[in-house]
């Protein structure tokens, strides 16, 4: 059996699973960064003998495998076709998986403990492309990659998760277009009092909408899901800052905050706080108005990022700061006091049924005590009826917002002018 390449590779996958037999199957395998770190330690040679190393390993075990056909798919990943039922395919690669697990590689005097985690997947002439073959079991490997080392994962061409991965796929093209031609138009929700406030400012989240060929809102639209996983969300944020800036020049209100959302890529570009200040400075927009909201996971997970992010908004630009998605993250008392934000934004998962779960008013209490506790500001989502509102009241929640409060509407249509 010789390794197959890429294109070799990727042609055998087509040809198999549009021949009817229901009997192949692909398993696709990637090595943790273990190779990466060969390479810090002892050099890009220590990591390509490491690579090779867990090749022959793979190779060994699935050669003599009915129709086995190995290829190397990328610099640490491999893939193998076999003619097996789907349960035994299953289980070489459980194997695989423990077999690494019980060995250790030795590269010029120095062991490493390199780990494993698989995508499988049947050849079915459903898939009808190879390209969505691959798009399957890399969906699985990123399953499998959340999980853990050593995780096997199976999916099949009628796996929801995937049929979403299509959808996504096909609307790609649709956001990159409607970012150039600006399909894209500002809506805002306002964020209301509910219980003694000090200040008159009204408060508004601006929202993205995708506006269809008819000229039609669609508000269901996964373009945000979409851009977060095609790796396109720092391009929405742009967008959406330049657009907001443009209609800050023509129309904002006084005594106004406005919350614009950021994400994770953006919070991890440094440049972007300087595209930010030429959009302040040339449409005249006053930092003070403006609030940007970071979802505590991300602000989490990039922490040191974040710190730096928010300190540069807060302390130099003059913005206001708001942590959201609170409660859904890994709150607690240090997580809510280190960012130094002044509003908390309470998941809308919790307020939807805190009349009903003793858990969900746990949470929200809990959350607008440390709130009161570090002097910041709580906002409930997705509020939508009178006895929610009342709820959140008497749980001293500062803000509400959702349907019962404010439904969204238009702000600005880039096509305007």
């Amino acid at each position: 059996m010789n390794l197959l390449s890429r294109p070799l590779f990727i042609q055998t996958i087509g040809q198999i699973s549009s021949s009817n037999d229901p009997h192949h199957t692909l398993i696709y395998t990637e090595i943790n960064q273990v190779p990466k770190i060969a390479s810090l330690l002892q050099g890009i040679p220590a990591e390509e003998k490491l690579i090779r190393a867990i090749q022959r390993v793979i190779y060994d075990r699935v050669k003599s495998l009915p129709d086995a056909r190995m290829g190397k798919l990328g610099w640490n990943r491999f893939a193998i076709i076999l003619k097996l039922p789907i349960k035994e395919s299953l289980a070489v690669a459980e194997d695989l998986a423990q077999l690494l697990d019980n060995q250790s590689v030795d590269i010029d005097g120095v062991s490493y403990y390199p780990k494993l985690i698989f995508g499988v997947t049947p050849l079915s002439p459903e898939y009808k492309t190879p390209e969505r073959i691959l798009a399957a079991v890399d969906e699985a490997l990123f399953q499998a990659r959340r999980t853990g080392n050593s995780v096997v994962k199976l999916i099949e061409h009628d796996d929801p998760i995937l049929q979403a991965y299509y959808d996504s796929l096909n609307l790609l093209p649709l956001i990159t277009e409607g970012l150039k031609i600006q399909s894209f138009v500002l809506f805002a929700q306002p964020i209301v009092p509910i219980t003694q406030q000090v200040t008159d400012e009204q408060k508004f989240e601006v929202l993205l909408r995708f506006k269809n060929e008819e000229g039609d809102i669609d508000p269901k639209s996964r373009f945000l899901e979409t851009a977060e996983l095609f790796h396109i969300s720092r391009e929405i944020d742009y967008y959406v800052v330049h657009q907001f800036c443009r209609f800050y020049a023509q129309a904002h209100q006084a005594n106004t905050m406005y919350s614009l959302n950021i994400s994770g890529s953006t919070i991890r570009y440094s440049p972007f706080i300087d595209v930010l200040e030429k959009e302040f400075k040339q449409f005249g927009v006053n930092p003070r108005q403006i609030c940007f909201e970071i979802t505590e996971t991300v602000a989490d997970r990039d922490y040191k990022q974040a710190i730096d992010f928010m300190n540069v908004l807060k302390n130099q630009l003059g913005c206001q700061l708001s942590l959201d998605d609170i409660g859904i993250g890994s709150s607690n008392l240090a997580n809510l006091s280190k960012f130094n934000v002044d509003f908390l934004k309470i998941d809308g998962s919790f307020i939807k049924d805190v009349l009903v779960n003793p858990y969900s008013e746990l949470v929200v209490n809990f959350i607008t005590s440390a709130a009161k506790l570090y002097g910041r500001k709580t906002i409930a989502e997705y509020v939508e009826n009178a006895q929610q509102l009342e709820k959140l009241r008497d749980l001293g929640v500062d803000f509400a917002q959702g349907y019962f409060t404010g439904k969204p509407e238009i702000l600005f249509d880039p096509m305007w002018d």
